[in-house]
């Protein structure tokens, strides 16, 4: 797999992650709700938070090893300004503008040197 498509995922997991969390809030409030009403109608909400809290486990662990694979993957690029570029870019997920700016290279210099490592990422 390649450094693009292993950041795609890494977003889509972070998505989830950020989903889950969400749907967790909610139930955790209709909870409290219910079990003033009685615990008896809190026992199908009761049943969603412990599956959700089992897909927010799920998933950062995911995150975790996604993290580690696209890592690894820019660890493996022999120049260390590509690795620069692509941390900035995948990993800390800056603009190709806000990369040229911060490492004082020529926009385009940026361009050729993510082109050259997207390539030595995908031959390795």
């Amino acid at each position: 797999m390649n450094i693009k498509e292993s950041h795609q995922q890494l977003e889509a997991t972070r998505h989830r992650l950020w989903l889950h969390s969400q749907y967790l809030k909610i139930y955790e409030d209709q909870l409290a709700l219910l079990n003033r009403a009685g615990p008896e109608r809190a026992a199908p909400t009761d049943a969603r938070i412990r599956q959700t809290r089992a897909h927010l486990a799920a998933d950062s662990d995911l995150l975790e090893a996604q993290t580690r694979a696209l890592v690894a993957a820019i660890d493996g690029l022999a120049d260390p300004r590509i690795q620069a570029i692509m941390v900035r870019r995948y990993l800390n997920n800056q603009s190709f503008a806000e990369i040229a700016a911060a490492m004082t290279y020529d926009l385009r210099w940026v361009y050729r040197l993510h082109q050259r490592g997207l390539a030595a990422a995908e031959s390795a």
